[in-house]
């Protein structure tokens, strides 16, 4: 049975918050109804997380659902389960209430919900080792309860990841071979222009191209020179979009505009412990704003 079909296809694209992701987002349905779970991948800040709620909820036909958001602490008891620590309490009552404890993934087993796990490697890949029979195999054993559980019919999976962030994990080559990883990069200039136009029509096109400038130029410095740890999301831009708007209202003048809101982003995209790397964000805007 085919979970999306195409006018499914057509209406998840159409109603979906996040522009110009197209061609990803037909890519992570088509191996959805293959029965692959999937892994939204890419820089921070460009819609993984929107987009995976987004298909999970027409999934779902609603927010029915479960969602995780991954932790640097999380163990297999958090995702799969285990004995519960009150199972071994001195209370007879609470030993007998406080069994087990299930996790996440067992929960949306048996309660048949599709399921996200936002930031994915912020968690080591021992906390899903449950997940390995599973998503191979399609069945899962519950070791502490001497239970196997199984797929169900058209559950989906979905899971977001910034790949080799600070603060992730670098996860195995199983546990990475059993996704499909789609990759959601940076979406093109002439949709970024769309976006900042309907959240700021107002704001004047010789700063929205300014802005996009920005933009573009931080990806590059990272993407071919790496003097950057990354580029500036589109999140970002219309941060500084907003920003600039706000700030001209109340009487700011364009440039100066610019160059706050290009500064504030340019922390977010450097690496705060590099001086090099916060001067290269600085003087960018700086440049670009002698053009206003």
């Amino acid at each position: 049975m085919v979970l999306f079909k195409r006018e499914d296809i057509i209406k998840i694209i159409e109603t979906c918050q996040i522009k110009g992701q197209d061609e990803a987002i037909i890519r992570a349905l088509m191996y959805l109804n293959l029965g692959y779970p999937i892994m939204l991948y890419g820089p921070p800040g460009n819609g993984k997380t929107t987009i995976a709620e987004h298909i999970l909820r027409y999934a779902s036909r609603g927010d029915d659902y479960y969602r995780m958001e991954a932790t640097e602490g999380m163990t297999e008891y958090h995702t799969i389960g285990g004995f519960h620590p009150l199972s071994m309490s001195g209370n007879a009552e609470l030993s007998r209430q406080f069994i087990y404890k299930d996790g996440i993934v067992t929960r949306a087993l048996q309660e048949n919900k599709n399921l996200l796990v936002d930031e994915f490697t912020r968690a080591p890949s021992t906390a899903y080792s449950g997940l390995f029979m599973l998503l191979s195999t399609g069945t899962l054993h519950l070791e502490y309860r001497e239970l196997t559980l199984h797929r169900p019919k058209d559950w989906v999976l979905v899971v977001t990841a910034n790949l080799g962030d600070e603060g992730t994990f670098k996860m195995s080559a199983a546990l990475k071979r059993r996704f499909i990883p789609i990759f959601i990069g940076y979406t093109s200039r002439f949709t970024e222009e769309k976006i900042v136009k309907n959240y700021t029509p107002s704001l004047q096109p010789v700063l929205i191209n300014a802005i996009l400038d920005f933009a573009e130029e931080t990806r590059r410095l990272w993407q071919e020179e790496k003097s950057l740890p990354q580029g500036l999301s589109t999140d970002g831009v219309i941060k500084m979009a907003r920003y600039c708007d706000i700030s001209i209202e109340e009487g700011l003048d364009a440039k100066t505009a610019f160059i706050d809101s290009a500064m504030h982003q340019g922390v977010i995209i450097a690496d705060e412990t590099d001086y090099v790397s916060l001067q290269t964000v600085n003087e960018l805007a700086l440049k670009i704003a002698s053009r206003l």
